[in-house]
């Protein structure tokens, strides 16, 4: 027996001892590296690296991430100092070891979400927030992410404020999740109950918000927000008369639509009244050419100075428009002046001198941040690539925005080249942000189509840059297509007066639709007399319109035909693309 026990103690010795020599052997041939020792090679101690280095780098910290390795965290630390990919996964798994061993996580989470914003990272620090007793904080976080079902959850556990929940959802416009938080808890909540008709008004489900609304506004009759959904929803249910009645006890908020209706039923004298009540700038613009073509000269001319005093899209017409009038009463326009001048067609059409910016030239060369983005992106690291070219560009100075604008033209971006153009020029004006504002793209197609048709090519420039931004393949709401937003239907018009055969996608063909457009421009610039105002009103609001307009009171000479336009788009354009066409002559044409 003794014998036995020996024989079989000894045979466990020797597996134990040829296990041992094997596990010995592996470690030396087979074993996983070190990362602690692998990051201590690739970074030194300010955390700084070689670029040829952050490949390796971020393959570890991959590595880390998906937890098929650990680092201690004292290289973590080093790393998370930079303000770039490497710096923002560093912050991420800090913020989670972090978490895991209960220590304080909060700076990491900021940090990365300063550097590269994402809702799983913001839920995760919401959630510690919320374990670590820090409710309001976890709150406003939570509210970030909506209308996320867990975090709606989370806020509904957390016995968050219903109003902040519902506020948080209107500003994303989460219709849907709205209608579906605040229906069960409307019955006797009458904030609830507000939202929740806001909700359906949202959705156009106007014949299901009027009993809503109705028992909200008998409620609370001076809340102006609900007596406007409910009138806008009779009005658009075409319950009028009741809609007038609300809109008339809501003063100031609902003086325009009131106006509009009494407008459209031929009650001028009344409407005029409704439209002057208004505090809107729309509202206002539109008692000012009332007043004007019912004679009415020096009570427009009040009404539009009012209007110069509410920044937004209406300003600088109504200060032309003023402008125009204080000249014909020889009164001062000085502070007129102020507003027009920031404005090259609207000095232009009142004759004044427009002063361009004195501009610099700045020298560059491309940022670090974008061979890192063209070096991960060719290593495979997608993510990587996308968050280094997200933080590079959120921190980036007027040089690295320049950089940013050549590096996206050279991939073919026109788009995004001239929204880093025009952030630059925001910085400082320079020449060549401006080129990259206002570029010149398809020179050969515009300069062929605008010999052809006897077209200015920097007027085909400026149409082309305010239709679409130099998109080729863009299709609007209404269904205009391409670089000049071309109508189908205009479209083969076009095509069958060239003797041309085309289809509808054709027209996202550059040189199609360049051509097609400048036809357009030409046979507009042909029926209008060579008056480039009626021609682009007529290219965006077509020429029907432009003849009803060119008829009206307001639109009998060219001073006066930018007021006598009614479709606010349409004035915006005509003085848009003018503003871009004079910034086109002046950048390019002494070159």
């Amino acid at each position: 027996m003794k014998a036995k026990l020996l024989i079989s103690i000894t045979g466990i010795l020797i597996l134990l001892a040829v296990l041992g020599g094997a596990f010995y052997y592996y470690r030396q041939h087979y074993r996983q590296p070190d990362y602690n020792t692998e990051l201590e090679n690739l970074v030194n101690e300010n955390g700084e690296y070689q670029p040829d280095n952050a490949i390796d780098i971020i393959n570890l910290l991959l590595d880390v991430q998906k937890g098929r390795q650990q680092v201690r965290d004292e290289f973590l630390l080093k790393l998370s100092k930079n303000k770039n990919a490497i710096g923002y996964y560093s912050n991420v798994i800090l913020a989670n070891n972090y978490n895991i061993k209960n220590k304080d996580a909060e700076g990491f989470y900021e940090t990365a979400l300063e550097l590269y914003p994402t809702n799983d990272v913001r839920f995760n620090y919401a959630s510690f927030l919320a374990k670590n007793n820090k409710r309001e904080k976890a709150i406003d976080e939570y509210l970030k992410i909506l209308p996320q079902e867990r975090a709606l959850q989370a806020l509904i556990d957390l016995e968050a404020d219903n109003e902040e929940i519902c506020k948080a959802l209107v500003e994303t416009k989460s219709w849907d999740t709205l209608e579906n938080f605040t229906k069960p808890r409307s019955e006797n909540d009458f904030v609830m109950k507000k939202y929740y008709a806001r909700a359906l008004f949202e959705k156009q489900q106007y014949t299901s918000a009027i009993p809503v609304l109705e028992s909200l506004y008998e409620h609370n009759p001076e809340d102006s927000d609900i007596g406007w959904w409910y009138g806008r929803a009779l009005e658009l249910t075409e319950e009028t008369e009741k809609a007038k009645e609300i809109y008339s006890s809501i003063g100031e908020k609902g003086a325009y639509r009131l106006g509009i209706i009494l407008e459209n039923e031929g009650m001028t004298d009344a409407a005029l009244e409704a439209f002057k009540s208004s505090n809107e700038a729309v509202s206002l613009w539109k008692a000012a050419r009332m007043q004007e073509e019912s004679g009415m000269k020096e009570a427009a001319l009040k009404t539009y100075l009012k209007v110069t005093e509410l920044e937004g899209s209406y300003q600088d017409d109504a200060a032309y428009r003023a402008y125009i009038l204080s000249k014909r009463m020889n009164k001062n326009t000085d502070n007129l002046l102020e507003i027009l001048s920031k404005h090259p067609s609207w000095m232009k059409r009142i004759q004044q001198e427009y002063s361009w910016d004195d501009i610099v030239d700045i020298e560059y060369e491309k940022p670090e941040f974008l061979e890192m983005v063209e070096l991960y992106k060719e290593n495979g690291l997608e993510e990587a690539s996308e968050i280094e070219l997200s933080i590079g560009s959120k921190f980036a100075k007027v040089e690295e925005k320049l950089a940013l604008g050549d590096w996206y033209l050279k991939k073919g971006d026109i788009y995004q080249s001239v929204v880093w153009g025009l952030r630059s020029l925001n910085d400082k004006p320079n020449r060549q942000g401006y080129k990259l504002a206002y570029p010149l793209p398809f020179e050969e197609y515009v300069k062929k189509s605008a010999e052809k048709y006897n077209v200015d090519p920097y007027l085909i420039w400026a149409v082309m840059r305010e239709e679409s931004y130099y998109r080729a393949d863009v299709v609007s709401w209404a269904g205009a297509i391409g670089l000049m937003q071309i109508m189908p239907a205009t479209g083969q018009d076009i095509a069958s007066r060239l003797n041309m055969t085309i289809e509808d996608n054709d027209l996202t063909n550059p040189e199609i639709n360049i051509e097609f457009g400048t036809f357009y421009i030409r046979s507009m610039l042909n029926m209008f007399s060579e008056d480039v105002d009626k021609a682009l009103a007529a290219y965006n609001g077509g020429p029907g319109n432009v003849s009803r307009w060119s008829n009206s009171p307001l639109g009998t000479s060219k001073e006066d035909f930018p007021t006598a336009i009614t479709f606010f788009e349409t004035q915006e354009y005509i003085t848009k693309v003018k503003n871009s066409y004079y910034i086109y002559k002046w950048l390019y044409e002494n070159e």
